[in-house]
Formats: C-alpha cells, sequence, structure tokens
C-alpha cells in the first residue's frame, strides 16, 4: 500500500504541466483555507475564554441595568458638580 505522499507523486507525475500547476494550485487553496479555519476555530475558543473571565470580573462597573455611555455620562455629571 502507499502511502498517501507517494499516491500523490504518482498520480501528478502524469500530468502535463498545466494540469500539473492547477492540481498543486488547488492544493495549496485547500491547506489555505485549513489554516484559516483552525485560526478561526483557535479565536472563538480563545474570544470564550475571554468573555469568560469579563464575565467573571466584579466591581469593575455596577450592574445598574444602563449602558456604558449612560454610567459614563452620570459620573461625569458627578464630578462636574463636585468641582
Amino acid at each position: 500500500m502507499l502511502s498517501t505522499a507517494q499516491n500523490l507523486n504518482h498520480l501528478l507525475q502524469n500530468l502535463d504541466k498545466e494540469d500539473y500547476d492547477k492540481a498543486i494550485s488547488y492544493i495549496e487553496f485547500l491547506v489555505s483555507k485549513r489554516k484559516k479555519e483552525t485560526a478561526r476555530q483557535k479565536a472563538e475558543k480563545n474570544r470564550t475564554d475571554v468573555d469568560s473571565v469579563i464575565a467573571s470580573l466584579t466591581g469593575i462597573l455596577p450592574d445598574t441595568g444602563k449602558t456604558l455611555e449612560e454610567y459614563r455620562e452620570e459620573r461625569l455629571k458627578k464630578y462636574e458638580y463636585s468641582n
């Protein structure tokens, strides 16, 4: 039984130059696509980890149901009157 590399070489050696270049180009495309998919999956996993860390932090913003922008405006108004 031939290894994958030997089988691929056996198939490619019988092609003319133009078909060989197309086959190599397609293989490179598949490898690139696989690398991008793997990187995307890794980034999603890392993002989930970051989200869980951020969710576990307490004390950064009080949970008052306000958006970050509303909270920021409220804090700025508080400091404007105290100065």
